[in-house]
């Protein structure tokens, strides 16, 4: 069957198939109807829901809110379909799709599973199989190396900040928790800040390219951020690392391995001496879910 394991966030949409691993951004526009005669050749532009929406890079200016669940519910499918016409997938073929949930959500698991297998767009009904995971364990799936004892998880994604802790292999929910704490804090920091300093009104989406960039052109002036973001980066690193040790530092001591992964550890990487218990999941860290998905 043909598989895809998808790693769903509010940031970035993360695909990993048998034949290559590949993200776009979790941006949606909804076409305005005086450009459709014009749009029908854009391959990033889907009728769903009745309406023409555009998804990825190109939608970043005038995105949707992506932050909440009801996001996740609705467009999710929307997201599905892009993800499985990139990889090239027969949509006439049976497709199994594995994926995650933050545990901040996970009381909606069915909801949002059903949500998946109900994949319409492009007037395409997909036939979809859902095998459905807490956001995070793809990266222990992930991790090649000895899983054995207490093993803890560190997904630090754009909007949640999940901690998964596991015994020999099998999930321990009573040690683990997730919390809206992800860089997404210092992502609506800086669209605070460019608002004031610059009147610069835009979108969470384009802001977040500003900051993955850092710069952004002010009227043909290129006004550089490095050293702001960076200052940004290492602040979150600090807060990340009290929050685990305030929650969970008698586990941490204790654990054979505590991985981090999703594309916050980059700035664990950057920032931080780490423990000897402490690992990072393979490179590049934003696809450890979408690839332990897969092969989970």
């Amino acid at each position: 069957m043909q598989t895809i394991g998808i790693d769903i966030g509010y940031g970035d949409t993360k695909v990993a198939t048998k034949e290559k691993t590949f993200k776009f951004q979790t941006a949606i526009e909804k076409v305005k109807e005086y450009f459709t005669d014009t749009e029908d050749e854009d391959k990033d532009v889907f009728i769903f829901n009745g309406k023409k929406h555009r998804v990825g890079k190109n939608a970043l200016d005038n995105a949707l809110n992506t932050r909440g669940f009801n996001f996740l519910e609705k467009y999710s499918p929307l997201l599905l379909f892009k993800a499985v016409s990139d990889a090239g997938f027969d949509l006439d073929k049976p497709i199994l799709v594995k994926t995650g949930l933050s545990l901040i959500n996970w009381k909606d698991k069915e909801k949002y599973a059903d949500a998946l297998k109900n994949t319409v767009a492009n007037n395409k009904a997909l036939d979809i199989t859902v095998k459905l995971m807490a956001q995070g364990e793809g990266i222990l799936y992930d991790y090649k190396n000895d899983k054995n004892g207490i093993v803890c998880v560190v997904d630090i994604g754009y909007n949640t900040f999940d901690f998964l802790a596991f015994e020999n292999g099998k999930p321990r929910p009573d040690l683990s928790f997730a919390v809206e704490k992800g860089v997404n804090i210092i992502i609506t920091d800086l669209q605070t800040k460019l608002q004031k300093k610059y009147d610069y009104g835009i979108s969470e989406q384009a802001i977040k390219e500003i900051f993955n960039n850092g710069y952004f052109m002010n009227f043909g002036n290129k006004i550089d951020l490095s050293d702001e973001i960076e200052d940004s980066k290492a602040d979150y690193t600090t807060t990340i690392m009290d929050e685990l040790k305030t929650m969970r530092r008698d586990l941490l001591r204790k654990a054979n391995k505590v991985i981090f992964g999703g594309g916050g550890a980059y700035f664990i990487d950057n920032n931080m001496k780490l423990p000897e218990n402490v690992v990072l999941s393979d490179k590049p860290y934003e696809f450890a879910n979408a690839r332990g998905y897969y092969n989970g």
